[in-house]
């Protein structure tokens, strides 16, 4: 059942919540008759509402009531699930679902089971299934399995969105996103992520071999995540919503409850099987911070050793005669100056896809030859070899490293030159006459802009320039061995002299692993191997 549940992630949830949709809404309907029906029979299980009676209980036990605390609070689990698929179904969804249907449904369930204990105490080996009736016991066995299951798939999309935020904040490597729908850009799918999961699963189902045995890491691993999101819940309301600190104080009331939770659990369950659970999350955070620490050391290092330059400068520095600035602009409802501006440019792509009209913003410097002489920009002396050399870049206005290195070194460059900037829109495909940007820099310098849909998962660079030439006359080939594409190639090598500690060292030789592994290039775009070079660079942190 297990992998099975694993193996079809692939066809996305959007086609499994047909049929996981209704059955989960009979399931819901199911625990509320259940429950409605067994409170009729000890009707005074409604003074559990009373808050006072939950604390005279623990007055009244004391020590053996905070023990009992821990167990208790296995009554919420799956609420930690409703952040992950926050990013996944969205807040209105998950908000309605809850209110509506879940809360109400689970909170009479537990009452009728709490009735059932009331009335024959010898029933507390298993209240759930006590609760119903003898003839309904198998058909609430076989929901009960298929609830389940479908409950682990909320799970395991939640995790795919939390990780998919992590790569697009940088704090994981930037694993293959598949996204599963063309209407909701929120169902993705990572392959990565599934089998990891699929691996932990078994391991830990093999090593627990039943759910009881599973509860105590069940509970430490919930519980922490509701202190650490407490936590996180507070600072937001500090920093970023800028609230009174009176306000987050009073707020702190959830917290100390969570802390309360957290101490009855950790006193009990870590010896039990809770370490498991802290052990998973240990490495995991291993992982996020290794990827996180060593990116930022590598962005630093970049700035500090790495050269780049303005691309309208290029002409100055190559001594191509330019002429006067010109904008050719054959759409009237946009303005030339946004085709210039990142966020302008995803606003644009992502609210109009239907026009036939082709913009084009072209930008050539003017300066005579007093002006170049006396330009601050220094003249670079290279040799022009016929082709096109296609330059992965990040920025609109700069030229990537690698190719200042390229040029360090070789002193040449090809007679066309173009710098090929990759983007994707919210909107899941783009028409071909609303796909690129092309900016004209003098004489066969150019950036392209080029704008995929999220559902465009495939790429081909081939296809990106064979587009810009029949859009915009950009004198490219058919060819295609006339093209050469330059990718970077960074190796990480870790400095172990100097003042560096080995507890600063030890994230860099991680990361330096799954820098190999996952070297941060786009992997769903298509080239041929022998019309790209990688240019290599050592980077010493």
């Amino acid at each position: 059942m297990i992998i099975i549940l694993f193996l079809i992630q692939r066809w996305g949830s959007s086609r499994l919540g047909i049929f996981f949709g209704p059955i989960m809404i009979l399931w819901f309907i199911l625990l509320a008759t259940i429950g409605i029906w067994r409170i009729t029979f000890k009707p005074s299980i409604l003074k559990a509402f009373n808050p006072w009676e939950a604390l005279h209980y623990l007055i009244r036990t004391k020590k053996t009531g905070f023990y009992q605390i821990g167990s208790i609070f296995l009554s919420v689990t799956g609420l930690e699930a409703l952040y992950a698929d926050l990013g996944h179904f969205g807040r209105w969804p998950v908000r309605f679902a809850w209110f509506a249907l879940v809360f109400p449904a689970v909170l009479l369930n537990y009452l009728g089971q709490g009735a059932v204990i009331i009335v024959d105490s010898t029933l507390i080996d298993n209240p759930f299934y006590h609760a119903a009736p003898e003839w309904g016991l198998w058909p609430l066995l076989v929901f009960s399995v298929i609830a389940s299951t479908i409950a682990s798939q909320a799970v395991i999309t939640g995790a795919f969105s939390l990780v998919s935020q992590a790569v697009a904040m940088g704090y994981c490597v930037p694993f293959t996103v598949v996204h599963t729908s063309q209407s909701i850009i929120s169902h993705i799918y990572i392959p990565a992520v599934n089998y990891f999961l699929l691996a932990l699963t078994l391991a830990v189902t093999i090593g627990f071999q039943t759910s009881d045995n599973l509860t105590d890491a069940y509970g430490v691993t919930v519980c922490s995540v509701m202190v650490i999101t407490t936590i996180l819940y507070m600072m937001v309301m500090r920093y970023s919503w800028s609230n009174p600190i009176w306000i987050v104080a009073l707020f702190g009331i959830f917290l100390i409850i969570d802390l309360y939770t957290f101490a009855a659990i950790c006193t009990t369950k870590i010896d039990s099987g809770g370490w498991v659970a802290i052990v998973i999350a240990v490495g995991l955070f291993i992982f996020s911070f290794s990827w996180y620490y060593g990116n930022h050391c590598l962005r630093l290092y970049l700035s500090q050793n790495c050269t780049t330059n303005l691309i309208e400068d290029l002409p100055k520095r190559f001594g191509i005669q330019e002429f006067h600035q010109t904008d050719e602009e054959n759409n009237d409802e946009d303005d030339p100056q946004s085709l210039t501006d990142d966020e302008n440019d995803e606003r644009r792509f992502s609210n109009r896809t239907d026009s036939n009209e082709i913009s084009v913003s072209i930008i050539e410097n003017h300066f005579d030859s007093n002006t170049q002489e006396d330009s601050p920009i220094e003249r670079t002396e290279i040799c022009f070899t016929k082709g096109v050399g296609c330059f992965l870049s990040t920025s609109k206005k700069y030229t990537p490293y690698v190719f200042e290195t390229f040029l360090r070194r070789m002193n040449a460059s090809q007679e066309i030159l173009i710098f090929l900037k990759l983007d994707y829109a919210r909107i899941p495909l783009i028409d071909d006459d609303q796909r690129l940007i092309v900016r004209k820099f003098g004489q066969n310098i150019y950036h392209i802009t080029t704008i995929f849909g999220y559902a465009e998962t495939n790429v081909n660079l081939f296809n990106v320039l064979h587009l810009a030439r029949q859009f915009y006359d950009i004198p490219i080939t058919e060819d295609q061995s006339t093209i050469t594409f330059y990718l970077p190639n960074e190796t990480i090598h870790v400095n172990t002299k100097g003042w560096k500690t080995y507890l600063k060292r030890w994230p860099l030789y991680i990361y330096s692993v799954l820098k190999n592994l996952y070297p941060g290039m786009p992997l769903n775009f298509t080239s041929i191997p022998e019309n790209t070079i990688k240019i290599g660079i050592l980077v010493d942190l």
